[in-house]
């Protein structure tokens, strides 16, 4: 006998020697229990425990299939029932898409295989398998009855189905093979099933005799197609079905599983396979119905079967085969060929000695759910896309709603759907719809456009999907009425209810993970290059799919996804305990993307040390000196693009009353680099307050309470400049010296001269000019200037308590003094936004100014705005740079790339991008509440801190 244990690198004399050793010491009891493997479960109670426990010790049994319960409870159960056999027990378990089949909620869900089937990469058909491997191992299990091998090529098909990797026999075999040797090549034993193929029936074999009618030519050329070819690569084990196929076995009344011509004649002899056979379960109807318990084990035995799979009756079927072995029908030739086998497969998977499972598996690594959203990614399929719609690039100015049937409450996908765009959501159950369908109609009608997803179906054609009349009439007369795209959650063979439909997603099943992503694809996160696994419908056909490119924007994953480490990103937090205990900053929010993708976005503490409302991800944060590079900067470099600005030229060729100044013939790089010569801040609100040094007031010469003519300029809550005074701080600026040195320093006053040429050569203000070219076209709806004009000030976080100039909690104004006296929008500061935004303008710039498949900014200008200016250790053009000089305070991880930019803000906040690592890192916090005089931010070094913590997660 060759034993395939050999192949497992194992030296064949020592297996040989054990299987020999331990076979001659066994009674004839041990041996027949070998072949035996029962039941079990974890979540079925006492009564349950105490048979298995009675069936290993009486019956000796070889093997436990497990079945529904949780992880801990299993592996608990198992060692217990471990300790209870001589021989290790060989455990099993059905679990097709990995153990959370059997776990439901306690396990990771992969994707089923016939979504798999549409996956075009099948190299991570391979690392599903090493990962379904994994977990098996971490609870207990040896062997999975997995993969399917069926080639579903009958839509009715009510037990395979979405099983399968589909109807063509190639895809189906690549898929197998690769499930089955990642899985084999991670110490699990795969089981090809079911033979000789269970894919083009309308019989479910759980309730009776399936019949394949098939001619053996038809069942060479296309059934057996795959098992043949997973034989010849190493499959260790196979499962025989209960069919009736007439060109194999003419006996009307004998299952596939039951014959000798199946089994033997063609599994064994004709086809060479020498691994262990497994049956399909013994007290399945569709070997039940002919055959009674004991006799049916016995003849399953004969025909060539090792392992005898959930025994209806066990101690029936161990009478029986113990009769039979007594007068001579079971041989001890034929027995010791299958015990032999099984102790060879046992030695194989280290079961020559006692083990243990250790407690607290982990089904839901980081490695495994970034494994599942690449599958996901890769699977969903693009089916129609008459216009080219799809990804959606124009995300403002479009009247948008979401449909979701199938859930109430809003789901995943849509909660995703609002990170691209703003829509009204709408989630329901088919009956809900059925009620509220007359209502909802005319408002949906009057969109342009609708993203419908449609879910809660089930998967038999018969059943019409789940799917009633009445919903697909909805979605018809919407259909003709306004623009839908419509993503279906469910069967791909439900397609062939959508043929006249011009845009559509399939995503194959109803899972959260499969709606993030899909709302990802959508709007072009990600590319989408699957291919439908099967024919649905005359339009869609098995191999159908339109590839649709990225458009550049942030997705979202684990930090897994992007060979980051979610442990040692969630370090972040501690890092943030720490700020907010020492009184550093009440709060912040953080965000870090790597390869376009955000792997971390959170919201720590709160708006104030009082604890009364929570930082959220949406609330706007006051970014201060962040304006320079996120408003007037990325709008100098536009400028450049359509020839308006040119930064070697002088500032007097842009900005007349320059001219005659000291400020004429200053060269605008030298401004953006902080070369210049320039003061590095003017404090103009200090003459227009009166009173005491110690504690100033708003001078009524310059300020009013309410809003006239004459004083109209907002700096605080009912706190109105002269209109005059821009006049005066103007000249001021311009009168202003310049120092005698044209070294690095730091300086404000440049950007107001930036924001003043970005109005004159742009022709709108700044504000506007950035919400126009940048904020609104890539989707923005949270980010600007005075924010006061379009948010609650609720949904803002304050920045100090002014106890020297407006006198009053800032919250929502502008807390540069300066910029406040220019009504909200500075050059240098005035910006307000959300770390979810501000990665969108950084990722942008990271994209050398694409974004969302529009150019908004040349490549080449990208590059020389960030690089590095002569004279400068840590300076490009307005932008801020790792600092080069080891003798100088940097503001960045040391451990950043030479050619990270960005720029930190006032308030406690920063921007950084580093595009050797195509990493975005966004901090924003308030560490000037109550008072800017606390610096304990820069201190403790809580930024830079953060920002080494993701340098060390890529390399964990």
């Amino acid at each position: 006998m060759v034993v395939a244990s050999h192949a497992w690198g194992q030296s064949a004399s020592a297996a040989d020697h054990w299987v020999d050793s331990v076979y001659r010491a066994m009674s004839l009891d041990e041996k027949i229990g070998q072949l035996f493997m029962i039941r079990a479960h974890s979540d079925l109670g006492p009564k349950h425990i105490t048979g298995v426990r009675n069936q290993i010790t009486k019956f000796h049994v070889g093997g436990l299939c497990f079945f529904q319960g949780t992880p801990d409870r299993q592996v608990r159960l198992i060692n217990e029932y471990q300790a209870l056999s001589d021989i290790p027990l060989l455990v099993a378990m059905d679990a097709e898409w990995g153990p959370g089949m059997r776990f439901g909620e306690s396990a990771l869900n992969f994707p089923r295989q016939l979504m798999l089937g549409a996956v075009q990469d099948n190299h991570l058909i391979y690392q599903l398998g090493k990962a379904v491997a994994q977990q098996l191992r971490a609870v207990g299990a040896h062997v999975n009855f997995a993969p399917v091998v069926d080639v579903n090529n009958n839509p009715l098909n009510p037990v395979i189905n979405d099983r399968s990797f589909g109807e063509d026999k190639y895809n189906v075999t690549a898929k197998s093979y690769q499930y089955m040797k990642g899985m084999q090549d991670h110490g699990i034993m795969a089981c090809a099933k079911h033979f000789p193929g269970h894919g083009d029936t309308d019989v479910d074999s759980h309730f009776d005799l399936p019949v394949i009618s098939h001619a053996r030519q038809r069942l060479d050329s296309i059934e057996l197609y795959p098992f043949d070819v997973l034989i010849d690569k190493g499959v260790q084990s196979m499962m025989i079905a209960h069919l009736q196929v007439p060109a194999l076995d003419r006996d009307p009344q004998t299952p596939t599983t039951l014959s000798r011509p199946v089994v033997t004649g063609l599994l064994r002899d004709s086809m060479g396979f020498e691994g262990i056979i497994f049956t399909d379960a013994l007290e399945m109807k569709g070997v039940t119905k002919h055959h009674e318990p004991g006799q049916l084990e016995l003849q399953a035995l004969l025909a060539g079967n090792d392992v005898l799979t959930l025994p209806l009756r066990i101690d029936q079927a161990v009478a029986t085969l113990r009769e039979a072995y007594d007068d001579g029908r079971l041989t001890e030739e034929r027995l010791a060929a299958s015990v032999k086998r099984i102790l060879h497969h046992k030695h194989a998977l280290g079961l020559h000695r006692k083990q243990r499972v250790a407690p607290n598996p982990d089904l839901f690594s980081p490695e495994a759910i970034a494994l599942k959203s690449r599958l996901i990614e890769d699977a969903l399929t693009v089916v129609a896309n008459e216009d080219q719609l799809l990804p959606i690039q124009e995300v403002h100015g479009v009247e948008v709603a979401s449909l979701f049937i199938g859930r109430s409450g809003k789901t995943r996908f849509q909660e995703r759907l609002d990170a691209y765009a703003g829509m009204k959501h709408v989630a329901v159950t088919q009956d809900q719809l059925l009620q509220r369908g007359s209502s909802l109609f005319p408002a949906l009608a009057l969109k342009e456009r609708v993203i419908v997803g449609l879910a809660g179906m089930n998967k038999y054609a018969g059943r019409d999907f789940g799917l009633d009349p009445r919903t697909l009439e909805f979605l018809n007369r919407l259909n003709e009425k306004t623009e839908v795209i419509l993503v279906i959650f469910g069967s791909p063979y439900a397609l062939t209810f959508f043929e006249d439909f011009d845009h559509v997603m399939m995503a194959y099943q109803d899972d959260p993970m499969i709606g993030d992503i899909a709302a990802q694809a959508l709007f072009g996160a990600i590319p989408v290059r699957g291919r439908l696994p099967v024919t649905a419908s005359p339009r869609f056909q098995y191999n159908h799919g339109i590839p649709l490119k990225s458009l550049n924007r942030l997705g979202y994953a684990v930090p897994e996804r992007v060979g980051m480490s979610t442990d040692t990103l969630d370090k972040i937090r501690l890092v943030v305990d720490e700020m907010i205990s020492k009184r550093a900053a009440p709060g912040c929010q953080i965000l870090v993307a790597k390869d376009g993708k955000v792997v971390y976005h959170a919201a720590f503490g709160h708006h104030t040390y009082d604890r009364k409302q929570p930082v959220e991800r949406d609330h706007l944060y006051d970014v201060a000196s962040v304006t320079k590079v996120l408003a007037t900067t990325i709008a100098l470099m536009q400028l450049h693009d359509r020839g308006l600005f040119d930064p070697k030229q002088p500032l007097g060729n842009y900005l007349t009353d320059l001219r005659g100044s000291n400020k004429a013939q200053l060269i605008a790089a030298d401004v953006l680099a902080h070369q210049a010569g320039l003061k590095s801040w003017i404090p103009f609100y200090e003459e227009t307050v009166s009173g005491s040094r110690y504690n100033p007031s708003p001078s009524p010469e310059f300020y009013k309470p309410k809003s006239d003519k004459q004083y109209s300029i907002p700096v605080a809550n009912n706190l109105y400049l002269r209109r005059t005074q821009i006049d005066s701080m103007r000249r001021t600026l311009i009168d202003s010296d310049l120092r005698s040195r044209r070294d690095y320093r730091y300086s404000d006053l440049g950007f107001y001269f930036m924001a003043d040429i970005v109005e004159q050569q742009g022709e709108m203000p700044l504000d506007q000019y950035c919400a126009h070219h940048f904020y609104q076209p890539l989707g923005l709806t949270r980010t600007g200037f005075n924010p006061l004009q379009r948010f609650d000030k609720h949904a803002v976080v304050p920045t100090e308590e002014d106890k020297y100039f407006r006198k009053q909690r800032l919250q929502g104004h502008v807390h540069d003094s300066g910029a406040a006296m220019l009504g909200g929008v500075g050059g240098h500061a005035g910006l307000f936004g959300t770390a979810g935004e501000l990665a969108v303008l950084m990722q942008m710039l990271m994209n050398e100014g694409s974004y969302g498949g529009r150019q908004y900014l040349a490549p080449e200008t990208v590059r020389m705005f960030t690089d590095r200016q002569p004279r400068s250790s840590r300076r490009g053009l307005g932008f801020d740079m790792k600092e080069l000089d080891q003798h100088r305070q940097t503001y960045t991880s040391p451990e950043a790339s030479d050619k990270t930019y960005g720029h930190t803000g006032f308030t406690g906040t920063c921007v950084w991008n580093d595009p050797e690592h195509h990493l975005v890192f966004i901090f924003l916090s308030n560490r000037t509440y109550p008072t800017m005089t606390n610096n304990k931010l820069n201190k403790l070094e809580i930024r830079e801190r953060i920002h080494t913590l993701l340098y060390h997660a890529m390399r964990s």
